[in-house]
């Protein structure tokens, strides 16, 4: 089971995630004008992450702060082995997703059964947003859903499906066809990478995506001792086994 990259080092300054892929043109219309066809399936997912703060740590002051984000980057950067290894990746993406109105922002974090916390103050994860899918076949690039809680949805925003077999996958919509305040058809890139079944939840709390380093050297750091240190990395999307 894939870990994912840990939320205490999504301190980047700027990310980008865009699908990546091939068009082929398809010769010249009578206009003159060339047609293109893509041939990549739809593409694959792209991430960069810019500028990451390695000076941050809940509770942590000074270099001790450098100090634990510093060692855990290395960390991570071990377990991906230089690409070999997919690690999922978080979509740092609050501002955009489809909060529901009235809601203060942020998430519902879950105590112990005892109402305690963990030493840092974190919780458990519980999401939000409820949104969920009727079956659809490998490659749909359309679904019904329903909609149980969650702000209005318009287009461009970030969902996430954890596949059974392809594992977390994300996703962007590019259309709403919105029949009520419950029920809706959207449309999305790129296409299914795995079938799903009616009643499968769709990921807008926290959209993320099963990745592995674009190169060896992606998440190369330089440390600058006593002062502020970032790092920057890059992904793209696990290949489809």
């Amino acid at each position: 089971m894939a870990i994912d990259f840990p939320r205490a080092l999504l301190r980047e300054k700027s990310h980008a995630w865009n699908l990546a892929g091939v068009t082929v043109a398809g010769g010249q219309t009578g206009a003159s004008v060339a047609t293109l066809v893509r041939s990549d399936g739809g593409g694959y997912w792209t991430c960069s992450m810019s500028d990451v703060s390695l000076s941050g740590g809940r509770g942590l002051v000074g270099k001790e702060r450098q100090k634990i984000s510093t060692l855990l980057w290395r960390a991570v950067r071990q377990v991906c082995e230089g690409g070999v290894t997919s690690i999922v990746v978080p979509r740092n993406d609050a501002l955009f997703r489809p909060w529901p109105e009235g809601l203060p922002q942020g998430e519902s974090i879950v105590p112990h059964s005892d109402s305690s916390l963990f030493s840092d103050g974190a919780g458990y994860y519980q999401p939000v947003i409820d949104i969920a899918c009727a079956a659809a076949e490998l490659r749909a690039t359309s679904l019904e859903i329903e909609i149980v809680e969650a702000g209005e949805l318009v287009g461009g925003e970030a969902f996430s499906i954890e596949h059974e077999t392809a594992g977390w996958r994300l996703y962007e919509i590019k259309t709403v066809d919105a029949r009520d305040d419950g029920q809706a058809t959207i449309t999305f890139n790129p296409p299914l990478r795995e079938a799903v079944s009616d009643g499968t939840r769709l990921e807008f709390d926290r959209p993320r995506c099963l990745m592995r380093l674009a190169q060896t050297s992606s998440m190369n750091l330089t440390v600058q001792p006593w002062t502020f240190t970032s790092a920057s990395v890059d992904f793209v999307e696990a290949p489809l086994t």
